[in-house]
């Protein structure tokens, strides 16, 4: 089976009324809702393209932030309202020390974290899919995948994932030549399947725009991927377009996927590519080198990241500096990174969550929240980098 490309850990947009504009040095106030911007709005329960966590991470509410991260060996389930400061293990018993298992934020493992319906699902270490409350309490088990696993002859999997009201998950088993096959599979949260059924000739690498789904399909014969609308009701719907391998992993996975055009950035371009119209040049921002571009309602990010190649070569980068735009073409200013991280997590990315107040960093690959940017800083001149108080991890 061909192998696809992943999401970067898988053991782990823009101006459409200028042509070609340049960026203005104008100084807007930060919007209370987002201009001109062709990219989904949906922050809550759906998978958020720029956002570099594990197994879809990063949940945010009209509350507060939920993080599921795997910190010193344990899974914990972490917590911050909006505009607070503090992180917390999301456990509201008071006789409880939240140090050890017995706490209500831990889990043995779990992998992501998103809410549907008034409540929050994740996927344990123990083969189930768990529905609990906002506030972590009644965890219950409404599916576990590991009798149609067996059944099936899986021995293996990965890429497990929440959003959209689905289930995604990648199962592996050895076939009678030794070759390992994997297969793509869901399940909706519903309640209306019985077992796991396929995604064909597909995997994990499926994206969410908002409420719909973007699917890779595999096409043997031309070597190339073809990008559809997917909808778990229906199945492949229409084809957005078509690329190659290499562009998806130097333009898309360091990018942004919609249904109607994706954006990336290119020897310091930021470009649009509209699959009615073609592609577009949006903002030459200047940049020299690798830059990522993360896309969310009120803003774009452009920053630095180290391809496989190079970290493989052992290139580091002592300093990294994100910069921030908005969908008028304004340049809203940029803030080097003045904390510590490790070099690999330059691989994925720095951004570990997004809310419309702020964007929330990391400085590893346990994508735990450590730092955020303040969004009311954009335009002053003058952009900070906040610690948050974190809980005690025993680190």
């Amino acid at each position: 089976m061909k192998k696809r490309i992943t999401n970067f850990i898988c053991a782990i947009l823009l101006c459409t009324v200028f042509s070609g504009c340049s960026i203005s040095t104008a100084s807007p106030e930060v919007p209370s809702k987002p201009s001109n911007c062709p990219i989904s709005t949906l922050r809550t329960g759906t998978e958020r393209q720029g956002i570099k966590t594990y197994g879809n991470g990063f949940e945010c509410t009209d509350t507060g932030s939920y993080f599921m991260c795997n910190i010193e060996t344990k899974t914990w389930l972490l917590y911050a309202d909006h505009g607070s400061d503090t992180i917390i293990k999301l456990c509201g018993r008071p006789d409880c020390n939240h140090t050890d298992k017995d706490c209500n934020a831990f889990f043995d493992s779990a992998y992501g974290i998103c809410c549907y319906k008034g409540f929050l699902y994740t996927f344990d270490g123990n083969d189930d899919i768990i529905r609990m409350n906002l506030d972590g309490t009644e965890r219950t088990s409404i599916y576990n995948i590991s009798s149609f696993a067996k059944a099936e002859g899986y021995d293996g999997e990965f890429g497990m994932r929440v959003l959209n009201g689905v289930f995604i998950i990648d199962l592996t088993k050895v076939d009678e030549s030794g070759l390992t096959v994997r297969e793509g599979y869901y399940y909706k949260l519903d309640g209306s399947m019985d077992e796991l059924q396929p995604v064909h000739n597909t995997s994990f690498d499926i994206k969410a725009d908002g409420e719909s789904f973007i699917m890779p399909v595999y096409n043997k014969e031309s070597d190339s991927y073809t990008y559809n609308i997917w909808n778990p009701d229906k199945g492949v719907g229409d084809e957005l377009f078509k690329t190659d391998e290499h562009l998806i992993y130097k333009h898309l996975i360091y990018g942004y996927i919609g249904t109607k055009a994706e954006y990336h950035i290119e020897d310091g371009i930021i470009i649009e590519n509209s699959y009615a119209k073609g592609k577009k040049e949006l903002i030459n921002t200047g940049l020299k080198g690798n830059y990522q571009l993360a896309c969310f309602p009120d803003c774009m990010v452009a920053y630095e990241y180290l391809s496989d190649e190079e970290l493989n070569q052992g290139v580091t980068l002592d300093e990294v500096t994100m910069h921030f735009y908005d969908w008028d073409c304004n340049d809203l200013g940029s803030v080097k990174i003045n904390y510590k991280f490790r070099q690999e997590i330059l691989g994925a990315g720095l951004i570990c969550g997004e809310t419309p107040e702020r964007i929330i960093l990391t400085d590893d690959y346990d994508f735990s929240p450590r730092y955020y940017i303040n969004k009311s800083d954009f335009g002053t001149g003058h952009i900070e980098i906040h610690a948050f108080n974190l809980p005690d991890f025993g680190e």
